[in-house]
């Protein structure tokens, strides 16, 4: 048996364990977005770590050829149109709302997706330019969101549709970045401690315990890497730019699209499906609004 074979035999074995154990507790995984259904947040309540279920189901759930030329077609459009209305409001910083979105959008468009969060790393080296989004870093506010979120919806392994708004505008970064990337086939790469933690923290830490440990993204985060088996760190060149995701945690929005930005005074799920959306893709359409 070939490589990529073997490869395929192992998703399918996999899919299917993670599939009877989450039917076994009474959850239809038939249904998108069956992370929602009662079952599915009993089971999450008092397991934490029950969300990489939905992500790794999704992760292993065989595709057809015609369900990935269906992907291929909306998720590149849709990921277009929210970075334009993201950008015309500029509402810079809004991976959040924008990757929730997304996902629950995509449930309503016939495509299975999930949400990760983690770090997120540019850098341009000809140019001596480097931004980071740490997951771990020093914060502006007591509760700040850390880091960057993104979504994955297989076979695409990274969707971003506000890469263009995570820097101020004028920022010199700017000019070597795309409006939104949407990738197969993204290298693997191991996380190092610059990709995980800010500069600023790492120097606390080395003036406190008076040496630089090299390993300490580990000691912050020590599920890293038993996380990054499933769900792996990437990276991603486009022409100049060097683009680094490592994640390490699924996000998924806990309310429906409606609710998303509820409380905002700019774009908010419900208009981003009312008035953009649903005229937009409305022969994919397989799900309602809630």
């Amino acid at each position: 048996m070939g490589e990529a074979k073997r490869r395929a035999a192992a998703r399918k074995l996999e899919h299917a364990t993670v599939d009877q154990r989450l039917r076994r507790l009474g959850i239809d995984t038939a249904k998108f977005g069956f992370y929602d259904q009662p079952a599915f947040l009993a089971e999450e309540r008092h397991n934490g770590e029950f969300l990489d279920q939905y992500a790794i189901w999704v992760k292993s759930r065989p595709r057809t050829a015609e369900y990935d030329e269906r992907v291929r077609d909306i998720v590149p459009r849709l990921a277009e149109l929210l970075a334009d209305l993201f950008e015309r409001r500029n509402m810079h910083r809004s991976c959040v709302h924008a990757s929730s979105m997304m996902q629950r959008i995509l449930d309503r468009l016939g495509v299975w997706s999930y949400g990760l969060k983690g770090s997120m790393i540019m850098e341009v080296e000809c140019e001596d330019l480097w931004r980071g989004q740490c997951m771990c870093d020093t914060s502006d506010f007591a509760g700040a969101e850390l880091g960057h979120a993104w979504v994955v919806a297989p076979p695409f392994e990274i969707l971003d549709p506000t890469i263009r708004l995570q820097n101020p505008p004028g920022d010199a970064m700017n000019r070597f970045t795309p409006p939104i990337v949407v990738v197969e086939g993204a290298s693997l790469i191991r996380p190092t401690i610059d990709d995980v933690i800010g500069a600023e923290l790492r120097e606390l830490y080395a003036q406190s315990e008076g040496r630089t440990d090299e390993q300490l993204h580990h000691r912050l985060i020590p599920h890293l890497k038993e996380f990054g088996r499933n769900f792996p760190s990437r990276e991603v060149k486009i022409e100049e730019l060097t683009l680094r995701y490592v994640p390490a945690g699924v996000r998924i929005s806990d309310v429906v699209l409606e609710e998303i930005n509820g409380a905002g005074d700019q774009l908010t799920g419900a208009q981003v499906w009312n008035d953009y959306v649903a005229p937009t893709f409305s022969k994919y359409i397989v799900l309602g609004g809630v």
